[in-house]
């Protein structure tokens, strides 16, 4: 981009430029008698740019000294430097014959003019400029644009992690991260009054046990101080980052409320007055990591999300997905030698607790996910009949009290191996669920929800990537019968959305393992799901 900080006559100059076709092609010109050091400083900070990424040439050593003095950082020259300009390894950089990023510093120019006319508050000239914001999930169709905002963005890229400088190989680690399902990705589209300023931001999070971490977080420098950089990360739930070398903008301000955007779909992001996003008083979700995947889509339409998902805990799994732990918070708390008896476990009172056995008022949406029910054994505490699960990795399915050679192979630590001899020693296996307690659990949860807040309940996957390529291998049995339960409990009752994962796999490509996919298929569950809460598919049947 070319600027002009010149001492002279503004319309003199203006006039000239336009004569010669040449005004067009300058943004923030600035053109009077007043120093220039001052005015350097006053449009850098019109731009969005720090001292080092910008370059002053003046014919006059004092103007050059000035310039420097005022902006520490600054890259200054004499014109004979403009000769070799096009060949300055620092000004290399993505050929834009449409002159795109020119028109983007024109919008941002425009409105820079339009605020000082104004005179508002920097903030009341935001809440009068229709902000709105689209999050595009579909990272891969836009996959080089992302590349551009990691590799090339250093004022607001926060993370500063960078991708190879070869685009092919970028677009390879960058797609093979977006495959998983436990990373959440959106690059972000802004447009107002002034007109649409295009990807000027992506994420990227990363989540191990249902944490989300933040490993890409940049943004182009076009909307600086328009706090697009602040929504993301307030929207995000301020997960932890890192934040390596210096940035133009402090995301951590916690105490700024940034209610000046609109997030819109991308049709409502071209109107000029878009419908507000479906939106609810509350979202309560409850289950495993399938429900952590499409949770990540409909944060954006509540400001409040209760997440009650599985999570490491004193050194094991603890899986919220089994009814075992919400039953209690339904139908009556434990009594407290069942409270010492699950401690024993590992488990503590507030794992038998649920925000469901209190639905708050307003507009609610309840997720539900119940996989373990179907994989993982109930144990009967002999003196006071707690009924707990337990499981350790490679035990699933399996009578840990029966089988003292898995007890051995599965336990990692001491703490495990003291746990399995409690639950040899004072527990009875008592299996699987049955399909009839199977289904009293899930009437008795649904019975306990409004029929006016909307549920939707994720069926278990039946068919996993060996099924799909062999078409004749059975389906899973236990995932069989958890799904015959549920839709049983569920006919009937108009607001209640079973979603089957089956209808959003299209192949064995689309899988991880039967239990897990990649992210593309929580987003057409997540779309589908939007399309049908939003009314423009009726019926609560089975999606």
């Amino acid at each position: 981009m070319s600027a002009i900080c010149s001492k002279n006559d503004a319309g003199t100059i203006e006039a000239l430029l336009r004569e010669r076709g040449l005004w067009d092609y300058f943004v923030f010109p600035s053109i009077d008698w007043t120093p220039k050091g001052p005015r350097i400083a006053a449009m850098l900070g019109q731009i969005g740019l720090r001292a080092p990424s910008v370059l002053f040439l003046d014919d006059n050593p004092m103007n050059l000294a000035q310039a420097v003095h005022a902006n520490p950082g600054l890259n200054v020259g004499l014109p004979d430097l403009i000769c070799d300009l096009s060949d300055a390894a620092q000004l290399q950089g993505k050929p834009d014959a449409g002159f795109t990023r020119l028109a983007q510093y024109k919008l941002k120019e425009r409105k820079a003019v339009a605020a000082v006319v104004a005179g508002d508050d920097p903030v009341d000239f935001l809440r009068k400029s229709n902000v709105r914001v689209f999050i595009e999930y579909d990272v891969e169709a836009h996959l080089d644009r992302a590349i551009e905002l990691i590799n090339r963005t250093n004022q607001l890229n926060f993370t500063k992690i960078r991708l190879p400088e070869d685009q092919a190989a970028a677009r390879a680690e960058l797609s093979a991260m977006l495959a998983l399902n436990t990373t959440d990705a959106g690059l972000i589209r802004v447009r107002d009054d002034f007109g649409d300023y295009g990807f000027v931001g992506f994420y990227l999070t990363e989540r191990l046990h249902n944490i989300r971490r933040i490993k890409h977080f940049c943004f182009s420098c076009r909307t600086l101080n328009m706090y697009i950089e602040h929504w993301t990360y307030a929207h995000l739930g301020r997960p932890p980052m890192q934040v390596l070398g210096k940035t133009l903008s402090d995301v951590s301000d916690g105490a700024m409320n940034v209610d000046w955007i609109t997030p819109v779909t991308a049709v409502e992001m071209a109107a000029e007055a878009p419908a507000p996003m479906i939106r609810f008083d509350h979202i309560i979700a409850r289950g495993g990591c399938d429900l952590a995947s499409l949770m990540h889509y409909f944060a954006l339409h509540t400001g409040d999300l209760v997440e009650e998902f599985n999570q490491p805990q004193n050194g094991q799994m603890f899986r919220r997905d089994h009814t075992s732990f919400l039953m209690p918070a339904l139908e009556g708390a434990l009594t407290d030698d069942q409270l010492a008896a699950a401690a024993t476990l590992g488990y503590g009172p507030d794992d038998f607790t649920s925000q469901l056995g209190a639905i708050p008022g307003g507009r609610v949406l309840c997720f539900l996910s119940f996989w373990a029910d179907a994989d993982i054994p109930e144990y009967r505490h002999g003196s006071t009949g707690l009924l707990a699960p337990y499981w350790l990795v490679g035990a699933q399915n399996h009578d840990l009290i029966a089988k003292t050679e898995l007890r051995e192979a599965v336990a990692d630590t001491d703490v495990q191996r003291q746990r399995l001899k409690v639950l040899a020693r004072d527990f009875t296996h008592m299996g699987m669920l049955k399909s009839t307690e199977m289904a009293r659990r899930y009437g008795c949860i649904l019975d306990h929800i409004p029929t006016d807040v909307q549920v939707v309940i994720m069926l278990a996957p039946e068919r996993g990537p060996m099924q799909f390529r062999t078409p004749g291998r059975p389906p899973h049995p236990h995932h069989q019968r958890l799904n015959a339960a549920l839709r049983e409990v569920a006919r009937g009752r108009g607001n209640v959305m079973l979603l089957d994962p089956a209808q959003f796999i299209e192949g064995a490509d689309d899988m991880i393992d039967l239990n897990h996919f990649k992210r593309p298929v929580y987003h057409r569950m997540y779309q589908e799901v939007i399309a049908r809460l939003s009314g423009k598919d009726q019926g609560m049947a089975d999606v």
